[in-house]
């Protein structure tokens, strides 16, 4: 059997010390610290990767991850949203911020709460 773990969340930071997220579809959503760009495809799925992505054969290169997220029905799913815009203007960098500097020293895409 397959099973999904989810990559995001819309509720906290998983991490104590480097918040990364980027608002999608109007809301925040926490992504793993790896997440450095998130772009959304031809069919409306997210996702992120760690280095700028490329396009390829007409989809994002495939060093990417799917952003999934739990539902309120408890299920994994795939985030998807429609298509406002066209998906080679959806890369979006995310946004880093050190919740506690006292942990660590900010890097240089990252902010300083």
């Amino acid at each position: 059997m397959l099973t999904i773990t989810p990559t995001a969340n819309f509720d906290t930071s998983p991490t104590v010390d480097l918040e990364v997220f980027a608002v999608i579809g109007g809301k925040k959503v926490y992504l793993p610290q790896e997440a450095k760009y998130v772009m959304q495809d031809k069919r409306g799925i997210w996702f992120y990767c760690n280095r700028k992505p490329r396009t390829s054969e007409g989809d994002w290169t495939v060093n990417k991850t799917s952003i999934a997220c739990l539902t309120d029905r408890g299920y994994v799913r795939a985030l998807r949203t429609d298509t406002s815009i066209p998906w080679l203007d959806t890369c979006q960098r995310t946004v880093r911020v050190v919740t506690n500097p006292g942990l660590r020293t900010a890097g240089e895409d990252e902010i300083i709460r």
